[in-house]
């Protein structure tokens, strides 16, 4: 109500009118009425006290904490954080109440992003490279990316959901299902660059140093011949290649150098740094997408 409104309940209730007239005459329910007359009689004033809300479970100085213990294990359980806090402060919060003082905190639970494994000294060689390509234009367009990939028949995607029902939690059309080894997979090599995708090599067994030279004989150098022939003017290609044990053998780097390739110096454990791998989840991807799927 308006502080007009209670005003004029309080003057009809001290003029002696009955409360169910006042209620009757202003359009006010007899509650609101009775209410606020009862107010009047317990604090001398027709209007509602302020209220302060609930009491803060964390002060200024507790949220801190809860910072700190976050921070000191990103990957502990949220009911350890929550226990943890609970010890320091000796209180009892429970899990939700830590929750929400978190995502306020703008801190959130999400699932770890997967990057390789690196010392401090790969990490720097990383750092140093990513430097000096930093202002790499042009030069990208000159970089042939190429890589080997396998391919499992059942690849684990992690977790998955389905729509099911309570007792159909062992239903065939709602498990993942999962094989030892991958139930099979195969091998490929390929390339790419801005000038377009190269071949896509089948690798059959085990890949050495034989049988990677092998594949730039008979399909790599093919298809770069092709593309200098075709922009003769404008093409100077620069190979790229990981760090593999086959591709930095002593035969390969011989061969290579004895037919003068351009390679890219590249760091340890770089996988990521590679936008081939981004075309392998396509062609993954697209494999993955047919229906029925592929049984061997």
């Amino acid at each position: 109500m308006s502080i007009e409104q209670r005003s004029r309940i309080i003057g009809a209730y001290l003029c002696s009118i009955k409360l169910y007239n006042i209620s009757k005459a202003l359009g006010i329910p007899k509650s609101t009425v009775y209410d606020t007359v009862n107010r009047y009689d317990e604090t001398g004033s027709e209007h509602s006290s302020k209220h302060s809300g609930p009491q803060k479970a964390l002060s200024e100085r507790d949220k801190r904490s809860l910072v700190r213990i976050a921070k000191s294990n990103r990957k502990a359980p949220l009911a350890a954080i929550t226990n943890e806090l609970n010890i320091q402060l000796r209180t009892t919060l429970t899990t939700k109440t830590i929750r929400k003082y978190l995502h306020n905190l703008g801190w959130r639970s999400c699932v770890a992003c997967k990057k390789p494994l690196l010392d401090k000294n790969k990490a720097k060689v990383r750092k140093n490279w990513c430097r000096e390509h930093l202002n790499w234009v042009n030069e990208w367009q000159m970089v042939i990316f190429t890589d080997e990939s396998w391919f499992c028949l059942y690849k684990s995607d992690g977790r998955m959901r389905v729509w099911r029902r309570v007792n159909e939690k062992y239903h065939s059309k709602c498990i993942n299902s999962t094989m030892k080894f991958g139930g099979g997979s195969v091998m490929f090599w390929g390339c790419f660059c801005w000038w377009g995708v190269g071949p896509l090599v089948e690798i059959k067994g085990n890949m050495n140093s034989d049988s990677y030279v092998n594949v730039l004989v008979k399909h790599f150098i093919p298809w770069a011949n092709s593309l200098i022939n075709k922009y003769p003017d404008e093409i100077n290609l620069i190979f790229q290649q990981d760090l593999a044990s086959i591709h930095t053998s002593k035969y390969s780097e011989w061969w290579m150098k004895s037919h003068s390739f351009n390679i890219l110096d590249w760091a340890p454990h770089s996988p990521d740094l590679n936008p081939i791998e981004n075309l392998w989840e396509r062609l993954d991807s697209a494999v993955r997408s047919r229906n029925p799927m592929l049984r061997n």
